[in-house]
């Protein structure tokens, strides 16, 4: 390989595309000729194939080998294609080619069909501009970049002679081995009108308006600024993570409007909802009237709806009232929330990529209930208005009567359990089973009706859009909190291998009114241990499946079993609205314990197992003993 003759200086912002094109122009040579001098493909290979993934990133023996050849560095070479912004932007990088797989650009890509400025490709002025034309930018590769915020127009999105390209995608460029063409005219073939000649290049010009511009709708002073702030999220100091993250979130919100029109309709102004309107009825005709998830995730072609439904997206994604919207907005669409919606399963491709604050608000919408998501989850905290140890594991009844009774349906139980696992990971963040483990649950009595259960949710009448909405008002009046909040965490943990001691529980039991006739009741170990349980559940607001039972565990395998079978029927005593009168005496005694031991708890007044015992006798470690006398 020797280096050519003459060069030319890449211009800022300029593709490698616009690069081949000039340098080809200025020495009389086609642009797959030049890819060929560099060694990039070989001799033989198919003239009318230019490898889109060139665009995409360049290797680095490949950037060396054009540079010498063009007498620049590998930096300079590698700065003319999207690698710069692969990390920031997600669909570069789904776009690269893996090994035994071709390319195929992402739908949020324009590879070889960009939108152009022709005032920009007239060029600035200077001779070699005049002669060669203005740079082809990198960033009309991006479908982001709906309008020149220089010139203070809108892109073209097609040829204004042939018309072409219409919604396809075409290959990197046009008539490759074509070197009579200008940079900046129309390299699209079109049919001839000649028998002898099949067909030829437009050869029209780009570089020229062919309409004066007041025939032309001009961007708004609004939508250059969101522009604006499109591309500034390309570059620094725009975190990477937070500017990735933001373009998924961005385009899962167009395809939401999209997918869902006209029922996001009145999110819009009217002349935006116009222009979105007939693009959505060119999908709907396209697609047979059916809705189609992939149509759907691609952005108009035409800038001016282009522009109007990102903007759309960024306001959407904005909003306060999201959730609210995201639920109402699929509701109205879909008729319920299915992990089967067109919209839901685009969601499911892209979410291990968007913002945590969407992941939250678009779960419920997507499928029947929150999915249990294993060891993955939210990545930070999404509230700091009150913490995770705030939380019961069994949310407090109050909380339960007046934001969620009224959806849950006869799923109490499970809803009480999943609005606590909840509300204490969008607190501390991570996994929602780690939420689960941090209340003491069984991660797997957390998973709500989802899947395969589909159908149990419509019996239990448990509405799985207002609960989530239920859920984020109940969080909200929690960062606001009308007195100070009990540390149940620290609860929990004073009593994690707690047991009423032997002479407290002698001092509860000789509280109890006499029994009357010939009736008396047990007060064995198990009794004991039953009662503890009680105890466990006031204090902590857990619930008695997941409540420690420390003198079971000392007990014989049999004995155990046989506690365990008892479990129930002992709850049930205590949990019945009209106990027996023993019952109901041992609980009111017992109910009195609790809130003086939850005093102490929550005061700080020493560990647990030496405190004085105001019931009488003294709180010393328990003494676990085998029961002497098994209750039947």
């Amino acid at each position: 390989m020797h280096p050519l003759p003459r060069s030319l200086e890449p211009l800022s912002g300029e593709s490698l595309v616009s690069y081949l094109l000039r340098l080809g122009h200025r020495l009389g040579l086609s642009p797959l000729r030049l890819i060929r001098e560099a060694d990039w493909i070989k001799q033989d290979s198919n003239p009318n194939h230019f490898p889109g993934s060139l665009l995409l990133d360049l290797p680095k023996p490949q950037a060396e080998a054009f540079a010498r050849l063009t007498g620049q560095t590998a930096r300079e070479v590698s700065a003319l294609t999207l690698a710069q912004w692969r990390d920031r932007y997600p669909p570069i990088a789904r776009s690269l080619p893996e090994p035994g797989r071709l390319m195929r650009p992402d739908a949020w890509l324009y590879v070889g069909s960009p939108r152009f400025c022709p005032s920009c490709l007239a060029g600035d002025g200077t001779a070699a501009q005049q002669l060669h034309g203005g740079p082809w930018l990198k960033l009309w590769h991006l479908p982001i970049v709906f309008a020149c915020t220089e010139h203070r127009i809108y892109l073209e999105s097609a040829c204004p002679h042939c018309g072409q390209p219409h919604d396809t995608q075409g290959p990197l460029v046009q008539r490759a081995n074509d070197h009579t063409l200008h940079p900046t005219q129309c390299r699209w073939t079109v049919d001839a009108q000649t028998p002898r000649r099949k067909s030829f290049a437009c050869a029209g010009r780009l570089d020229h308006r062919t309409a004066p511009a007041r025939d032309r709708p001009q961007p708004t002073a609004d939508l250059l600024r969101f522009q604006k702030s499109l591309r500034g999220r390309l570059k620094s100091p725009t975190r990477t993570t937070e500017a990735s993250e933001y373009f998924t979130d961005l385009r899962l919100a167009t395809a939401l409007i999209s997918t869902t029109w006209p029922h996001s309709r009145d999110l819009l102004d009217t002349e935006t909802a116009e222009r979105i309107d007939s693009n959505s009825q060119k999908l709907h005709a396209d697609s047979g009237g059916r809705r189609n998830q992939q149509v759907r995730d691609t952005p108009p072609r035409d800038p001016i709806a282009c522009g109007a439904l990102l903007m759309a997206a960024d306001r959407l994604l904005s909003r306060d009232d999201l959730p609210d919207l995201l639920s109402d907005i699929t509701r109205a669409a879909f008729g319920s929330p299915s992990s089967r919606t067109p919209w839901a399963v685009l969601y499911d491709r892209y979410k291990n990529d968007c913002s945590e604050r969407l992941r939250q608000v678009a779960e419920p919408a997507t499928r029947v209930f929150p999915r249990v998501s294993g060891r993955g989850g939210t990545r930070a905290p999404l509230r700091i208005g009150y913490q995770a140890e705030h939380i019961p594991a069994f949310l407090e009844p109050d909380w339960y009567q007046r934001y969620l009774a009224s959806c849950a349906g006869s799923a109490s139980k499970a809803v009480r359990r999943a609005a606590a696992v909840r509300l204490v990971q969008w607190a501390m963040g991570g996994a929602y089973d780690d939420a689960a483990e941090f209340l003491g649950i069984t991660p797997v009595q957390t998973h709500l009706l989802t899947g395969r259960e589909t159908r149990r949710s419509v019996r239990t009448g448990c509405n799985p859009l207002e609960l989530d909405r239920a859920f984020r008002a109940l969080a909200s009046e929690l960062q606001s909190p009308r007195q100070p909040p009990v540390d149940y965490r620290r609860r929990r943990q004073a009593l994690q291998e707690w047991v009423l001691s032997i002479d407290a529980w002698n001092a509860l039991v000789g509280e109890l009114p006499p029994a009357r006739g010939q009736f008396r009741a047990l007060t064995n170990d198990r009794k004991r241990q039953d009662a503890s349980v009680f105890i466990w559940t006031l204090v902590t607001r857990g619930e008695h499946l997941f409540a420690p039972r420390p003198l079971e565990a000392t007990q014989p395998t049999e004995i155990q079993q046989h506690w365990a079978a008892r479990r129930n029927t002992a709850w049930f005593q205590y949990a019945r609205p009209d106990p027996l009168r023993h019952y109901a005496d041992l609980r009111h005694v017992l109910s009195e314990y609790a809130q003086r031991l939850a005093r102490d708890i929550d005061s700080g007044a020493g560990p647990i197992a030496t405190r004085a015992d105001k019931a009488g006798g003294s709180l010393r470690s328990p003494t676990l003993t085998h029961s002497k006398h098994p209750c039947p």
